[in-house]
């Protein structure tokens, strides 16, 4: 089993410590601008995190993308773990599910209750987070955050840096492009071009029930 160092040190990091500890690794603190996490210890960010690489075996990228923001943090920091030669722990959940001949990238996370089916290629610091379902022969490039309770049909393509809300569905064989930001409950049912956002319309209130 692993030292692992969580970069993140907010709700998601909880999800993704809880995983971590069920495989068995060891957590030996928090790389982020600011902890939440009393329970375990600060250790910087990132410069910390170059000199202080003794006392790690692998990170994990523990930031929640809820908007093209957090997929944007989350690519600053892939970029200065690649640049500075540090590894990346996969960690996928024990209550998961994934078919035969899933691949699975360095870095990936995949929550509870997560459904991969067969021949389904998840690249480098995915997040599939809980109760997400993936259909077979679906790509998923690197940096792509599923939200919880996605579904992408069979054969879907995910660009990389592009996140999907809560909800959502997309139709098989629909190819989303890079850095697009998916609306919480979408509805997808054709390709989605490079740098677009959809969003469904959010409720409204009509009268104050008082």
């Amino acid at each position: 089993m692993a030292r692992v160092a969580i970069v993140g040190g907010g709700g998601f990091a909880k999800e993704v410590i809880e995983v971590a500890e069920m495989l068995g690794h060891e957590v030996v603190g928090i790389f982020a601008r600011e902890n939440t996490l009393s329970s375990y210890s600060h250790l910087g960010y990132l410069e910390e995190m170059r000199e202080k690489r003794a006392s790690y075996d692998a990170v994990h990228i523990a930031i929640g993308a809820v908007n093209a923001r957090g997929i944007e943090n989350r690519r600053t920091i892939l970029d200065f773990i690649r640049k500075h030669d540090i590894p990346a722990l996969s960690l996928v959940s024990p209550l998961a599910t994934l078919s035969g001949g899933v691949l699975v990238g360095e870095g990936v996370y995949v929550g509870h209750e997560a459904l991969i089916s067969c021949d389904t290629e998840l690249g480098e610091h995915v997040v599939v987070n809980q109760r997400a379902v993936i259909g077979h022969d679906c790509v998923i490039e690197e940096n792509v955050s599923l939200a919880p309770l996605v579904f992408l049909g069979g054969n879907v393509r995910v660009k990389r840096d592009t996140m999907i809300g809560v909800r959502s569905t997309v139709r098989q064989g629909v190819s989303i492009g890079r850095n697009c930001v998916i609306g919480m409950g979408s509805i997808i049912v054709k390709n989605i071009r490079d740098d677009s956002l959809t969003l469904q319309m959010p409720s409204k209130i009509y009268r104050n029930r008082s």
